[in-house]
């Protein structure tokens, strides 16, 4: 007989302070589907076909940030109260062309993908790669894609990181964490874990 595993968390304490989502989050925190072997050669042919066009649209998007950051820091002097309002507009604008599109697949994820350990693998290297001085970490999809975003909390939490509260929380495109403190993870019966 085996005995069930134990919980992620000590029942009663609220999971937030493990630095995971709260468990009443909805669909968006679980893992998507694994694709076929089928899709991630299309997948990986089309990344392959794809990248060199993905480069110049990132130089072109660049550039005219540039542009647009010259012409605008001489009109954002004269006009200094729509310096904030002109960054915040920057920045989503910069936020809606993805770095890595979703659907791409390197060669290694289509080897693996459906793998348990693999997304392991992956985001303990990612986080364990950080210098101590680093405090802050954003966790691309692409990493926990098996997984899903809260089992790859489970995993940084055990690696001493937790969720930024400082970010905006888009667990479909990246979590961002930050490095536990020693004391968020003591609680009054101990540490957490």
């Amino acid at each position: 007989m085996s005995t069930p595993a134990a919980p992620p968390h000590p029942p009663g304490q609220p999971y937030v302070q493990h630095g995971g989502p709260p468990p009443h989050l909805g669909a968006e925190w679980e893992a998507k589907p694994n694709r076929s072997r089928r899709v991630l050669v299309l997948c990986h042919v089309g990344m392959l076909i794809h990248f060199p066009l993905h480069v110049v649209m990132w130089v072109a998007v660049f550039a005219l940030l540039l542009a647009l950051g010259l012409v605008g820091e001489i009109v954002l002097t004269v006009l200094f109260f729509l310096e904030k309002p002109a960054l915040g507009l920057m920045e989503r604008a910069v936020g809606l062309v993805p770095v890595r599109p979703d659907w791409w697949a390197t060669w290694r994820e289509v080897r693996h993908e459906g793998e348990p350990g693999f997304a392991r693998d992956r985001i303990e290297a990612e986080l364990n790669g950080r210098a101590a001085k680093i405090t802050s970490a954003p966790l691309r999809a692409h990493l926990y894609r098996g997984i899903g975003p809260r089992a790859a909390l489970e995993i940084a939490g055990s690696l001493g990181w937790q969720l930024s509260d400082k970010a905006r929380v888009r667990p479909r495109a990246e979590l961002v964490l930050r490095r536990a403190s020693a004391s968020s993870s003591l609680t009054k019966n101990g540490p957490i874990g």
